[in-house]
């Protein structure tokens, strides 16, 4: 077995253990090949330094990892567990991560997934959160929430608006997470803004006074589901109706698509919105905890 980084021909034999282990910890798959390419080919990753394989020596790939901005995700194939893939490419994301000036080391890890859990405890990790994907049917859409005085939606232009739904978005998660560590308005652009399955059409953006005041993302997948990818509401709009107001225009739009469900992803220590998920009717579909460990 050897450690070596990855090519961009490396990408399907990746996205099978992905998919592998996705349907070990999740039921199905939760990756596609262009969400994998994109990652690869954003600005601020060096495929040569921020991510590796674990490769056999007859070339099978059993092995995965990539040292992103919030943190590490590892994945070992789950015919390959207990053989000293998953130490091995913990060690060498801790390198990384050291290499790189990070005060932590941050590994992202399936709740199904004991083994990995119980690598990270051994080598003195702890749980700082979890990230839960709801999920619930969309069904004829109904009378549309209602919006606070003064505020109209629109839908999203994904180049005019970068900017500006930047803004709210720091605004709005910095308020949220003391913790909370922004990202680059370009990382902003290219995670959420021009991403493949970006659904302009489903997207709505909130304005008071022809200002920006919140938004919601969405995006359209190709097995008939909407996935709201952001949801972010200025803390001076807040309390006031405007999230569960989007989320609900999300919905709409998606049952007016003819897609069959809803998802979106919520940290655990986000109570405000977990609620707001959850009156509209939203259920737990798998969760995945963050580990973290001083580096020194």
């Amino acid at each position: 077995m050897r450690l070596r980084p990855p090519t961009p021909d490396d990408a399907p034999a990746v996205l099978e253990v992905m998919s592998a282990r996705d349907v070990a910890d999740f039921g199905a798959p939760d990756y596609t090949l262009e969400d994998l390419r994109e990652e690869w080919s954003a600005a601020e990753l060096d495929l040569a330094a921020d991510a590796v394989v674990a490769e056999d020596g007859d070339g099978a790939i059993a092995g995965y990892a990539i040292v992103r901005g919030p943190g590490t995700l590892a994945v070992v194939h789950p015919r390959r567990e207990g053989g000293g893939i998953g130490t091995r490419l913990l060690a060498w994301a801790e390198a990384r991560a050291r290499a790189l000036g990070r005060a932590s080391h941050m590994q992202w890890v399936a709740e199904r997934n004991a083994s990995g859990a119980a690598l990270l405890e051994r080598e003195g990790y702890t749980r700082l959160r979890s990230y839960w994907r709801l999920a619930t049917p969309v069904a004829a859409p109904g009378a549309a929430a209602p919006l606070p005085p003064g505020v109209a939606l629109r839908a999203l232009d994904p180049v005019a608006d970068a900017d500006e739904l930047y803004a709210v978005d720091r605004e709005s998660f910095a308020a949220e997470r003391p913790d909370y560590r922004a990202e680059t308005f370009g990382a902003f652009r290219e995670e959420h803004l021009a991403v493949h399955d970006l659904a302009p059409e489903l997207s709505r953006v909130a304005e008071r006074g022809g200002a920006a005041v919140g938004f919601v993302l969405c995006r359209r997948w190709a097995t008939g589901e909407g996935y709201v990818d952001l949801l972010a509401v200025l803390p001076s709009e807040r309390r006031r109706g405007l999230g569960t107001a989007l989320l609900h225009a999300a919905f709409a739009a998606f049952a007016h698509a003819g897609l069959h469900e809803a998802q979106l992803g919520v940290a655990s220590d986000n109570p405000d919105a977990l609620r707001i998920y959850e009156r509209a009717g939203m259920a737990v579909r798998f969760r995945v905890d963050v580990w973290e460990r001083p580096v020194n």
